[in-house]
């Protein structure tokens, strides 16, 4: 039988990353895995987790922090921060180039068999995925105070990642799947064939939890600098996939 796999937010957490695709028995060639993006950066080795996103087929989408580094790669080092000179050091710079070709091919959506797949969520009151504003796709937790999957009902369920201090949430129509492993909670991922969450703890706390949560408008993936003008979006952002670019039908905000 043909399953899937949908595995939460990875951080650079490889070991978790391996260990959950064995747990679930992964067949090559007759599996597919798909991943809620933010694959790099806080945890320990990034580089790992995305040579087995190439090497499996893995497909994932662009989270906030993929999307900022794409976007640090094209703006003045003199103008980071401290701490995003810090990040960018942990690698060489082929490192990163070579992180930058992978991440840059990956969309914001993938319309799956089974759910919809984005990094963290659907702007409310939008009925097509197009006129979605990227940001909020990247980015959002709460619209308006409330948890955007509480304002949004789709034709199909919604995964998503993003959002580890929320942790693991299930409701009617969405399953989000980031339980902090890189907090040193825990990696989740989702059959739908088997109806059935594997779970695989983490090793470790990589990084300490931040106390505050972020609006869609103060999340990472906006350079400091540009908190003054419209956000920009690199190309491959602004330029959607005609392939994954699908027009719903009986949706209500």
């Amino acid at each position: 039988m043909k399953r899937t796999l949908y595995i939460g937010d990875i951080h650079g957490c490889a070991d978790e990353f391996e260990r959950i695709i064995d747990a679930f028995g992964f067949v090559r060639g007759t599996d597919t895995l798909y991943q809620t993006g933010d694959c790099i950066n806080k945890g320990p080795d990034m580089m790992r987790c995305i040579r087995l996103v190439e090497e499996l087929g893995i497909l994932t989408v662009r989270g906030n922090h993929e999307e900022h580094l794409l976007r640090m790669m094209t703006t003045p080092r003199e103008t980071w921060t401290d701490k995003q000179r810090a990040r960018f050091d942990r690698l060489p710079l082929e490192d990163w180039e070579y992180i930058k070709s992978v991440v840059e091919k990956w969309p914001l959506w993938r319309d799956t068999e089974h759910a919809l797949l984005v990094h963290a969520g659907l702007e409310p009151g939008k009925t097509r995925l197009e006129e979605m504003d990227p940001k909020v796709i990247l980015s959002v937790r709460l619209w308006n105070d409330r948890p955007w999957y509480e304002q949004v009902a789709w034709p199909k369920k919604i995964v998503f990642g993003h959002w580890a201090a929320n942790g693991f949430v299930q409701g009617p129509g969405y399953i989000g799947l980031d339980s902090g492993c890189v907090y040193g909670k825990k990696l989740t991922a989702w059959c739908p064939e088997e109806d059935k969450f594997y779970v695989v703890p983490a090793a470790r706390e990589y990084t300490p939890v931040k106390g505050s949560e972020k609006t869609a408008q103060e999340a990472p993936c906006i350079i400091p600098e540009e908190n003054k003008t419209p956000p920009k979006f690199s190309e491959s952002i602004k330029n959607f996939a005609p392939s994954l670019v699908k027009e719903w039908s009986g949706y209500k905000a």
